[in-house]
């Protein structure tokens, strides 16, 4: 039996200037219609899209196409076509699967079906997360209840995968809660709770910055304290006084903002005595968050929330903008268009939030069970109930109509569970529902869409200021008696650029195991 050890390199002494060289592609036109990511493109649950149905039928009428796929989490659309992940099989051949169909004829082009192991989650909760999409590659990311964490190209051909379990001592719970990856620029990042050794012993909710291409581990983070229990929000990616940062519910109860390139905490803000579970959205400065658990100061339930994201260290009592107590919204996601923020509770309530001063305009009940989250898109707001609803809203000034109400039912007669959102593409409207993966638009209709602010448009960020800080990559390695390893050396300055400044020098050392440095 060969041993195995875990390879560290420790840097005894260094003055690096920027070794790098990345290349800045603008990807605006190219994913003009594109849907991917489980937020859209803008990662705000908006889209710009023009042309979109108002009503559709079981029967037919704007129902382009229907596919046979069990799911329970949101498409994204890449390069016309739409990737979902779900459930597959009957008892023993019960198994988790991603999936790919064309977005025109909703042909299945491939699937990969993986084995549930390591795992106590129920059938129905298998394909919890949503997949990530990489415009400049195409490759498509997938998180699985048993902790695979697998790429993917357009065919459906694997380029590499972690076992997260078994690398990082993965944990999650008996619901199924596990979390949806987010891309930026050459990042796939990743959180759950995990458990291992050294540094990574105590368990806590830890952020992995994987490289998209090789899957290498570029750097990881622990912003918070210990998880208050298991948790599922959507990290969001957002340029906030000239820095980019990674944006994020916790499982201790804050939502953390974090460097982009190096994981740094920059503030964190207590929101709930709870984890959280809804994703943050983000308009400009401002960052809004909602939660359906204790407060911390006040003994209603539940709350939404404005955060001057401007900030640095702990600013729970300097930049709370404003807040509404009382919404219980846990687990849909807020959406947000021209200053109005669009906010599903937990009874499936509908609240409309003036994004500037929190003052409620109007609320519009969607049904009994709130999960999917809003998104808007051309003077209309698409939304799922858990019974089995698609609803089409047309939002006013002080009130909001329905257009459509739809509810779908699985051959039993019972409805059809939707936990998923709608995502939009190219003038259709994608979902999924236990009773199938639908296509909804106008027949021989065009879209009409202005180009989004993609996240991940640019490469590095590069200062000419000295460095601060340094980070290695990968920034840990599993390795085998006799493998040769290459790391390389990244210096940031105290805004979290790349530092061009400096000689460079680095020196390298081994502490604890044999080998050989060849610079």
């Amino acid at each position: 039996m060969r041993n195995r050890v875990t390879l560290k390199v420790f840097l005894c002494f260094i003055l690096v200037g920027a070794g790098l060289c990345t290349s800045l592609i603008d990807f605006n036109n190219a994913l003009a219609s594109d849907w991917p990511s489980w937020r859209g493109p803008n990662q705000d649950g908006s889209s710009s899209e023009t042309g979109l149905v108002s009503s559709w039928s079981l029967e037919g009428d704007n129902l382009l196409w229907k596919a046979d796929f069990i799911g329970r989490s949101t498409p994204i659309v890449l390069n016309n076509r739409v990737y979902v992940i779900g459930r597959v099989g009957v008892d023993i051949t019960e198994q988790e699967r991603v999936a790919c169909f064309d977005t025109k004829t909703g042909k299945m082009l491939w699937e990969h079906r993986f084995n549930v192991f390591h795992s106590t989650i129920p059938f129905n909760r298998l394909g919890w997360t949503s997949l990530a999409g990489d415009m400049e590659t195409g490759y498509i990311y997938a998180h699985t209840i048993s902790g695979v964490f697998a790429c993917f190209d357009k065919d459906g051909k694997i380029v590499w995968s972690h076992s997260l379990t078994e690398e990082f001592g993965r944990f999650t719970g008996y619901g199924g809660r596990t979390v949806t990856p987010v891309v930026d620029r050459d990042f796939v990042i990743l959180s759950f709770l995990n458990t291992s050794w050294g540094s990574h012993a105590a368990m806590r909710h830890r952020y992995f910055a994987f490289d998209k291409k090789t899957g290498e581990v570029v750097w990881t983070t622990k912003p918070g304290g210990p998880p208050k229990d298991t948790t599922y929000p959507v990290s969001v990616v957002a340029e906030i006084n000239g820095r980019r940062l990674l944006i994020d519910g916790n499982s201790d109860g804050h939502v953390y903002a974090m460097d982009v390139q190096t994981g740094e905490k920059v503030w964190g803000f207590q929101v709930s005595q709870g984890p959280l579970n809804a994703s943050v959205v983000v308009d400009g400065t401002r960052v809004y968050a909602s939660h359906n658990r204790e407060n911390t100061d006040t003994t209603v339930m539940g709350r939404v929330v404005c955060i001057d994201g401007t900030g640095r260290g702990d600013i729970t009592k300097t930049h709370e903008l404003w807040r509404v107590d009382g919404i219980e919204a846990g687990y849909s996601s807020p959406a947000i268009a021209d200053g109005r923020l669009y906010v599903v509770d937990s009874a499936a309530n509908l609240h409309c939030l003036d994004g500037e001063t929190g003052e409620v305009h109007w609320t519009h009940s969607l049904g009994t069970v709130g999960k999917g989250s809003p998104v808007v898109a051309d003077g209309k707001i698409y939304v799922t109930e858990v019974n089995g609803h698609f609803l089409i809203l047309q939002p006013g000034e002080n009130e909001c109509k329905t257009l459509s109400t739809i509810q779908i039912e699985r051959e039993s007669g019972r409805y059809a569970e939707i936990y998923g959102s709608p995502a939009i593409a190219d003038g259709r409207v994608y979902f999924t529902t236990e009773e199938g993966l639908y296509c909804l638009g106008v027949q021989g209709a065009s879209a009409s869409t202005s180009n989004p602010v993609v996240s991940g448009s640019a490469g590095l960020k590069m200062s000419t200021g000295a460095p601060v800080s340094i980070q290695v990559v990968p920034t840990e390695v599993l390795a085998q008696p006799g493998d040769n390893l290459q790391f390389q050396v990244r210096p940031f300055t105290d805004s979290g650029a790349v530092a061009t400044d400096g000689d460079k020098v680095a020196e390298w050392s081994i502490n604890g195991l044999l080998g050989v440095i060849d610079e």
